[in-house]
């Protein structure tokens, strides 16, 4: 049978997981109670459709089905970036072959180090993936009470971690730092202000942060930025959500903290971790 796959699309489609229409069984992602979402909880998540030629899917092991086809563990596959045949869309997910490739050029866990990292590579993996597939969607969750969410894709067998940041229109990050880990920014939806300061000498007096560049990006385009190049904030001055793909190489932030500073001041604080709103497509609880 053809099984119609929905993702989230308001809070009222959290309350009946699986509904008949025209005959087709329409699942709605569960393990998501209606309770974790309020009126500012906007899950920025379109209607993504997968055809399944079988019997009608369950839930395996608590897992939502509409994430069947995203690899939690793409090496399972044993497949390389120079084995993976050149298919079309209809024969192959896109983003979730760019995890594949990704994470097979980071190695396995005893693999690459942060010195020796292939940057040019990845950053031409992520050039060539085009994110107007939209099959990043159902790991796009948005909050308007916040400047962006965080939202986990892939670990990276322990040596990145890969995301999917939505940014809440008129809002951006703070300045910091990347804890001496390679970060690569790709543009999934809208336009991005990216912001770069030096850093602030520790032994002068307080005083305003010096800008040393700015530059917006717009949809595909790709940005590097590591603490040699500085320090930098990210902004959405849209008036709409937009949605970024980001990869840390090592995990140091998710695993140690960064830093955060003071624009008028230059005043840096350490933040201990950085949280996730969702991971592998489901929201988590706060």
């Amino acid at each position: 049978m053809s099984v119609t796959l929905s993702a989230v699309l308001s809070v009222s489609d959290l309350t009946d997981r699986n509904k008949e229409e025209d005959g087709h069984a329409v699942l709605t992602p569960p393990l998501v109670p209606k309770s974790l979402l309020s009126s500012s909880q906007i899950p920025y998540i379109q209607e993504v459709e997968h055809q399944y030629h079988h019997k009608q899917p369950s839930i395996i092991d608590g897992i939502a089905i509409m994430a069947i086809g995203i690899f939690t563990k793409p090496s399972a596959l044993g497949v390389s970036h120079s084995t993976i045949p050149n298919v079309g869309p209809c024969q192959q997910n896109r983003f979730d072959e760019l995890v594949v490739r990704l994470k097979d050029a980071l190695g396995p866990s005893s693999g690459l180090t942060s010195d020796d990292v292939d940057v040019d590579f990845l950053q031409q993996l992520m050039e060539e993936y085009d994110g107007s597939d939209n099959m990043w969607k159902p790991y796009a969750f948005g909050d308007r009470s916040r400047g962006y969410t965080r939202n986990l894709v892939d670990e990276g067998n322990g040596k990145s971690n890969l995301l999917v940041l939505v940014w809440s229109p008129g809002k951006g990050s703070p300045i910091h730092d990347h804890g001496n880990a390679h970060c690569l920014m790709k543009i999934l939806k809208g336009n991005l202000t990216e912001t770069r300061y030096a850093f602030p000498n520790d032994d002068e007096e307080q005083k305003p942060m010096k800008i040393i560049g700015e530059r917006t990006y717009k949809e595909n385009s790709v940005a590097y930025m590591a603490d040699e190049l500085g320090l930098h904030r990210v902004s959405n001055r849209g008036s709409d959500f937009a949605v970024s793909l980001h990869l840390y190489t090592p995990p140091n932030v998710a695993k140690k903290g960064c830093h955060i500073f003071d624009e008028k001041t230059g005043r840096k604080s350490h933040v201990p971790g950085c949280h996730y709103y969702s991971a592998y497509g489901r929201l988590l609880k706060e």
